[in-house]
């Protein structure tokens, strides 16, 4: 069932993922940000997100700038590294193409403000 209550999630706190060693896929990329953040600001690491349904298989992940250019992510502990060359590129790897994309953004993590959202 894809109904309203699967929409309440929040992210955690950088601080709360790491002393609880486990979160969901938006509390490992806000960890993610914040570490690369403090290890290089230069990597610009944003939070981008793949609302699908059903919404359960929606996923977000960190996503930054590489440093032989292009980008990167970080999907849960694992390190995607292929190179990507724009964030729809990643939403397209992180969506599961058997899944019905709705819409996806990319967030400031410490913020959350929107940098885009694209409604598809």
């Amino acid at each position: 069932m894809d109904g309203p209550l699967h929409l309440f999630d929040c992210i955690s706190y950088p601080q709360v993922t790491w002393a609880k060693k486990r979160d969901d896929c938006d509390g490992f990329s806000s960890l993610a940000a914040e570490l690369l953040t403090q290890w290089n600001p230069a990597c610009n690491p944003v939070l981008v997100t793949a609302l699908v349904r059903p919404v359960q298989a929606s996923h977000t992940v960190c996503v930054f700038a590489a440093p032989q250019g292009g980008l990167w992510f970080f999907d849960n502990a694992t390190l995607r590294d292929e190179g990507y060359v724009s964030y729809e590129d990643v939403v397209v790897r992180i969506s599961r193409r058997n899944r019905r994309l709705i819409y996806w953004d990319v967030r400031e993590p410490a913020s959350l403000d929107m940098v885009e959202f694209h409604r598809v």
